[in-house]
């Protein structure tokens, strides 16, 4: 009797073993979860100022010139700041850096066509140092001498905009900018936008999903991206994705799928690819700017 009981165990015991190691072999490996740890909001700056500044990233430089504009009216709660590190030998980024600070500012653009108006920069595909300096002072300038009178003739409480674009990453081949804008004119809260933006160090051609990350390995991309904000909601992928298909309103056949998630921004930094999203593109607004690393 006791032979057939240890017997019994000996085989119960080995069966453990091969479901253990049958189990542990099936099981999916899962990458840590990476939090983004760059910059992610703008600073407001106090003081006008043109300085020219290296950053080094690794050995890597990248040769910048500090355009900061300020501009305030007595009370304090309306003013305009812009800080951006112009980037000293390529115009191309330096024009794409021009017309997101235009399009910043044109959230506050009048519609009545007698009133001077920001700078339109639509057309302008590279810029110098000088002409981006022209183009930063004009949009000041015009919050200055057209936005903020009409808000405080309105009688409305506050009435002020931030942007700041700083390089946060670089390597021989790409360079990665922060592109960073908060504003305020009145009602419970304020706006803001953040996201990076790599661009091709020599050419200044924007990098995004479809050239910064070869063809053959993009679906396996798209897997880990939704593997990561699911986890990152403590979620699977599918009950990830039928929560935000709710909140979205998407009926079945606007549903999204791992294949069809919405990709707004994608950049390199040196914790991998990181995917930024406009406030309320895929969360409520309380979520800010979401932001997923998938390291490489």
């Amino acid at each position: 009797m006791r032979s057939i009981i240890l017997t019994s165990l000996a085989a119960a015991s080995l069966t453990a073993i091969v479901s253990t190691s049958c189990g542990s072999q099936n099981k999916t490996e899962q990458t840590p979860l990476v939090e983004y740890d760059g910059q992610t909001w703008c600073t407001t700056v106090k003081t006008d100022a043109t300085v020219d500044t290296i950053f080094n990233f690794d050995g890597t430089q990248v040769a910048s010139t500090r355009i900061s504009r300020f501009k305030a009216a007595a009370d304090s709660n309306f003013y305009a700041s812009v800080n951006v590190y112009g980037n000293a030998t390529n115009e191309v980024i330096n024009g794409a850096f021009a017309k997101y600070i235009e399009e910043v500012f044109s959230t506050f653009q009048s519609n009545d066509e007698s009133t001077d108006k920001a700078i339109g920069v639509d057309s302008l595909k590279t810029a110098g140092i000088a002409e981006l300096t022209s183009v930063v002072d004009g949009c000041v300038g015009y919050f200055n001498n057209e936005v903020i009178p009409t808000a405080q003739k309105d009688s409305v409480i506050a009435t002020n905009l931030s942007v700041e674009i700083k390089p946060v990453w670089a390597d021989d081949s790409y360079v990665t900018y922060a592109m960073a804008s908060g504003c305020y004119y009145g009602g419970a809260h304020g706006e803001e936008d953040f996201y990076l933006m790599t661009f091709d160090s020599k050419t200044g051609a924007q990098m995004g999903f479809y050239n910064l990350i070869p063809a053959d390995k993009q679906d396996q991309m798209r897997e880990k991206l939704l593997d990561v904000i699911s986890r990152t909601d403590d979620q699977t992928v599918e009950s990830y994705l039928a929560m935000v298909n709710q909140w979205i309103g998407n009926d079945k056949s606007e549903s999204w799928t791992v294949k069809t998630f919405p990709i707004y921004h994608v950049a390199l930094t040196g914790q991998g690819y990181v995917f930024c999203y406009p406030k309320y593109s895929i969360a409520p607004g309380a979520a800010g700017c979401p932001i997923y690393v998938v390291p490489e």
